[in-house]
């Protein structure tokens, strides 16, 4: 009997990639701003181009916030930091890593048993319906390995079982 909640692999984002990812975002809103101040049109032309240059800014400050986060794989679940179960083990089905996979950059996508819940944190990770992709802001590497590690997880799984 193993230990469900023994920590496997911890995805992190390293702070320039935070940095780059939010200011990035954040450099796109404040353009976006100063064009609809300077943009010969209408009061709601305008107005419409600043609620774009706005959004942008919240999306900025949302990723920034959302990759001070990491992910913890354990032998029973995929979660972030706070505890928050992104994928049960036992309910994924196969990691794809890819090269047409839809997954974010620098990450991987994992097929789920059964669909879950939408969930989204930005730069970090989404989930809809039955896919499950991670990365975005993480190092590319360190992605690498967790999916490996998961899959070899599944692997080991399936050789152990009674049916398998």
């Amino acid at each position: 009997m193993t230990d469900q909640s023994e920590v496997l692999a911890t995805l992190t984002p390293s702070l320039l990639r935070r940095g780059v990812a939010a200011g990035t975002q954040a450099i796109l809103g404040l353009i976006v701003l100063l064009l609809a101040v300077r943009i010969e049109a209408g009061f709601f032309e305008r107005g419409l181009i600043a609620l774009l240059g706005l959004a942008a800014l919240w999306q900025a400050e949302r990723l920034w916030r959302a990759t001070g986060h990491s992910l913890v794989l354990t032998r029973g679940a995929l979660s972030d930091d706070t505890g928050r179960i992104i994928a049960a083990l036992s309910d994924i089905e196969r990691v794809d890593r890819g090269f047409f996979a839809f997954k974010p950059s620098n990450g991987f996508l994992i097929r789920l048993k059964h669909p879950a819940p939408r969930g989204w944190c930005p730069g970090l990770w989404w989930r809809f319906g039955r896919s499950v992709g991670v990365g975005g802001a993480t190092n590319g590497r360190a992605a690498r390995e967790m999916a490996d590690l998961i899959a070899f997880v599944l692997q080991d799984r399936q050789a152990s079982s009674p049916d398998g």
